[in-house]
C-alpha cells in the first residue's frame, strides 16, 4: 500500500479525534454533530494517500477541508471546534505535535500564523470544552492506554477503514477521484 505508515499515523489519529470528542463535548446536539464528523475526520486524506505522495495528499486535504485554518473555506462555529478537537488530540499520537489545543492556538499566534478574532474564536471554544489552559493531552493516562490498546494497524485494517467510508458516504467527491484512479488501471487490487 502507497503511504502505509501515513494512513496508520491518520487511522490512530482519527482514533484519538473520537476520543476527544467523547471526552470533551456533553452538550448533546454538539457532541451529535462532533460525532458525525468524527466519523469522516481525515477519511479523504487516507483515501489520498492511495494515489498521491504524503505531501500532495496533505496539501488537498489542507485545502479542501473548512476545519483547516490554512485554507479560505468559511468556518463554521462548528469547523472551529473540529479545529480544536484536532489540536488537542494530537499528542495522543503525533509525536511531531505535542501542544495541546491552548498551547498550539499560543503557539501560531505568536508565530502571526492566526489573526486575533481567530485565535479568540479558537480560545473561546477551548472555555467551553474547559480546556483553556497550557498542558498536553499525552498526561491523560487512560486515553494514552487507549491508543496503545488499538494496537499493530494492519493494511487490512485500512482498506477496512476507506471502504467503509466509500460505501457510507457515496456522494463524496472522493468517489469520483477512486472511479477515475479504477479507469485508469491505479487502484489495488485490494480496494
Amino acid at each position: 500500500m502507497k503511504n502505509l505508515e501515513w494512513n496508520i499515523y491518520t487511522y490512530k489519529h482519527r482514533r484519538a479525534f473520537k476520543y476527544t470528542v467523547e471526552k470533551l463535548i456533553h452538550e448533546p446536539k454538539l457532541r451529535e454533530e462532533m460525532l458525525k464528523r468524527a466519523e469522516v475526520h481525515d477519511m479523504d486524506k487516507m483515501v489520498l494517500y492511495l494515489f498521491y505522495d504524503q505531501h500532495t495528499a496533505q496539501m488537498m486535504h489542507v485545502k479542501s477541508q473548512p476545519h483547516h485554518l490554512e485554507n479560505n473555506k468559511p468556518k463554521s462555529y462548528e469547523d472551529l471546534v473540529e479545529t480544536v478537537i484536532d489540536y488537542e488530540c494530537a499528542p495522543y499520537t503525533k509525536p511531531d505535535k505535542p501542544w495541546n489545543a491552548y498551547d498550539f492556538i499560543t503557539l501560531l499566534y505568536s508565530m502571526r500564523l492566526l489573526d486575533e478574532e481567530i485565535k479568540d474564536r479558537l480560545m473561546a471554544i477551548t472555555a467551553e470544552l474547559g480546556i483553556d489552559r497550557s498542558g498536553t493531552s499525552s498526561n491523560d493516562l487512560e486515553g494514552m492506554k487507549y491508543i496503545e490498546s488499538l494496537g499493530e494497524i494492519t493494511e487490512d485494517m485500512i482498506y477496512d477503514e476507506i471502504l467503509k467510508y466509500v460505501n457510507n458516504y457515496p456522494d463524496n467527491e472522493l468517489n469520483r477521484i477512486i472511479l477515475q484512479k479504477v479507469s485508469d488501471g491505479s487502484v489495488p487490487d485490494s480496494l
